[in-house]
């Protein structure tokens, strides 16, 4: 399988200059302090221009609903709220105002960060419930069990096992109108929570017009009877055709300043990137831009960007949906190259 991922580097596009995209993940119902957190961000991504006069974008994966945890207690069955509701407008205006000035980029995430029957199962089990999982902040999904935010599988026992196609392409199809209702457009790039899926739910997406697919770089298609991910049993790089319609494109970077991780570790990925005249995808999550450590991360953010914009000055900013598209044409950002693609090779 090594050989092979290697083998199929080779036919990575080979890029004429940096590319640079940040992807951000869980942005979804709950209240106000998202539409803070993400105005600020705005702010500060429009303070930064490349020298096409292009903003650093920040792709934004939408969750489309959360548990309504009151509601799942006093009924015993599962319901949500949805992010089509007037209660959440303020969050899909900034969403939508964010993408209209070109700093945020809107990919589907998911209807949830879960499976419903899998969370029910959870429950119903008498499991214990993070402390900040409560009537109060049920919209944390992020403060489930692992094993639990991943949407795409049947986890009502461990280890997991495949959903059917026809359930799995019901909830595409489900998502797919939620996401044009709330934001009048179809979705067109796809993150699967917690990058567990199969090929099912990559039929499906293709099969619904999504056009690109984000992964890690590998596919994991489970949970094992512990929780854990299974072993990967797929591996993508840039531009690989998925069910001969969608381009994956590799997002293998991490930024979580909640979590430690310096901007300077993050500029010698991006370096490392260069070298092999690859983009640079920059996973990082709200969590970070939230409550105690939101001042922290935004800071870090900027100065991540100021590192950028001194040690890359020809660097391109543009969403891994623009990139996709640039690599049908071979555009301005791409050109061959046999020097490159044997150092990806050897490496």
């Amino acid at each position: 399988m090594l050989y092979l991922s290697r083998l199929n580097a080779l036919k990575a596009p080979v890029l004429d200059r940096p590319v640079v995209i940040l992807e951000s993940d869980d942005w979804g119902p709950g209240p106000e302090v998202q539409v803070r957190a993400l105005d600020e961000i705005r702010l500060l991504l429009s303070r930064f221009r490349d020298e096409r006069g292009r903003h650093p974008v920040m792709t934004m994966g939408v969750i489309l609903s959360v548990p309504d945890v009151q509601a799942i207690e006093e009924s015993g069955r599962y319901q949500a709220r949805y992010l089509n509701e007037p209660e959440f407008r303020s969050l899909v205006d900034i969403l939508k105002q964010g993408a209209g000035e070109a700093v945020f980029d809107l990919q589907l995430h998911g209807m949830a960060h879960y499976w419903p029957s899998n969370l029910m199962t959870f429950l119903d089990r008498g499991e214990d419930v993070p402390d900040r999982w409560s009537k109060r902040e049920g919209w944390r999904t992020e403060s489930l069990p692992s094993w639990l935010q991943s949407r795409w599988i049947d986890a009502g026992t461990l280890p997991s096992k495949p959903l059917s196609y026809e359930r799995v392409r019901e909830a595409v199809a489900d998502e797919i109108e939620l996401f044009r209702c709330c934001f009048g457009m179809d979705p067109k790039v796809a993150v699967p929570p917690t990058f567990v899926w199969g090929d099912n739910v990559e039929r499906a997406y293709g099969s619904m017009g999504v056009e690109v697919l984000i992964t890690p770089g590998r596919r994991y298609p489970g949970r094992k009877g512990d929780g854990a991910l299974m072993d990967s049993d797929k591996q993508y790089v840039n531009g690989q055709l998925v069910c001969g319609k969608m381009k994956a494109l590799v997002r293998d970077l991490y930024f979580e300043p909640a979590l430690g991780h310096r901007g300077d570790k993050v500029l010698e990925k991006i370096s490392w990137k260069w070298s092999r005249r690859e983009p640079a995808l920059i996973e990082t999550h709200r969590f970070n831009y939230l409550g105690e450590h939101a001042r922290t991360s935004l800071d870090a953010l900027e100065r991540l960007l100021e590192g950028v914009m001194e040690k890359f000055p020809a660097v391109r900013f543009m969403s891994s949906r623009e990139l996709a598209r640039e690599m049908d044409g071979q555009g301005t950002i791409w050109k061959g190259g046999l020097e490159v693609a044997w150092k990806r090779l050897r490496s």
